[in-house]
């Protein structure tokens, strides 16, 4: 789950009341018509946060929208359709890793890894991760994977969010394709993971001013 916010993210309040001007979660398949749109806002957020060159993406992309501008944005990618992309820091399949820690071993096709966290405004990344847990939660979806800085996990344990540490994100797992990161790995990625269910429960106590989209 590579993740470039605002500094101040997790400094950023959420309002509760929702307006006709809210924004709005949009999903993004490969064929969308604002693909390429919301690929070029990941790109340039995590250029100018970390210096990286993104080249790749997640299948499935959403974004945050207010007033037709995108504010936020991110990727998700089903384990059960291909490897995940942080498996490449792992010794052992992810839902091996899971089993190790919880006791029981998930399905493959149960774990969604979600990255490319991108936000340009404080407070909108803690809005779209409110906003994706139902989406994802909608498609039976149990457990949520990703990778991220030490900056982020502390938003997350500020907003009641304890994840389960899978291990560390070394860039050097990347091969050649470290240089095109930047500054990322200086942040001391890690591998986390989280119950969906339970997470949205913690996740309740602050909801967005936002909807989904139909």
């Amino acid at each position: 789950m590579f993740m470039a916010l605002s500094p101040h993210d997790g400094d950023a309040g959420l309002p509760t009341g929702a307006s006709k001007s809210a924004p709005q979660l949009k999903v993004h398949g490969p064929d969308d018509a604002q693909r390429a749109e919301v690929e070029g806002f990941i790109h340039s957020v995590f250029a100018r946060r970390y210096g990286a060159d993104v080249q790749s993406f997640a299948p499935m992309l959403v974004s945050l929208q207010d007033r037709g501008e995108i504010v936020a944005a991110a990727g998700y990618r089903n384990a059960g359709a291909a490897p995940l992309f942080l498996e490449r820091y792992l010794p052992s399949p992810v839902e091996a890793l899971l089993a190790s820690q919880t006791g029981a071993q998930p399905e493959r096709h149960s774990i969604i890894e979600v990255g490319h966290l991108a936000a340009s405004r404080a407070g909108e990344g803690r809005r779209l991760i409110s906003l994706m847990g139902p989406h994802l939660a909608s498609q039976g979806f149990v457990w949520v994977v990703g990778t991220i800085t030490s900056e982020l996990r502390h938003l997350f344990m500020r907003i009641g969010v304890t994840p389960l540490a899978l291990g560390v994100a070394d860039g050097a797992a990347l091969g050649p394709e470290v240089v095109h990161w930047g500054t990322y790995y200086d942040h001391r990625p890690v591998v986390l993971a989280g119950h969906l269910q339970q997470a949205l429960r913690r996740l309740q106590r602050g909801k967005p001013a936002a909807k989904a989209a139909p």
